[in-house]
């Protein structure tokens, strides 16, 4: 089982191991999402990163922070980094698009 990024199984790092949590057919679904945090190394960097997120960008609430493996990829295998060419185009984006759009037709 791979938390929150489908993407990264089957990856593997020097620093942040293996990017699974388990495997549900030799330890139950609930016990491992109970032990994430312990049985997940790259877990606890990448909430640090969220909430990095959370405190520097004024976009958090619509994007709630970047999504792991763009993290990993973008950020030379950290996942404590913030702002994500991922996040940029496909987020903000959308959102100062939205926003303009709406300003110039009144709503």
């Amino acid at each position: 089982m791979v938390l929150l990024s489908p993407e990264l199984a089957n990856f593997h790092d020097r620093r942040l191991g293996d990017f699974t949590t388990g495997n549900v057919l030799h330890t139950g679904f609930e016990v491992l999402l109970a032990e994430a945090e312990q049985r997940t190394r790259w877990l606890p960097e990448f909430w640090r990163g969220v909430d990095a997120c959370k405190a520097t960008c004024s976009y958090f609430d619509f994007c709630g922070g970047a999504h792991p493996a763009n993290r990993y990829f973008e950020h030379n295998g950290r996942m404590d980094g913030t702002r994500t060419r991922y996040c940029t185009a496909s987020k903000i984006a959308l959102f100062e698009g939205v926003t303009r759009h709406a300003h110039a037709h009144g709503r």
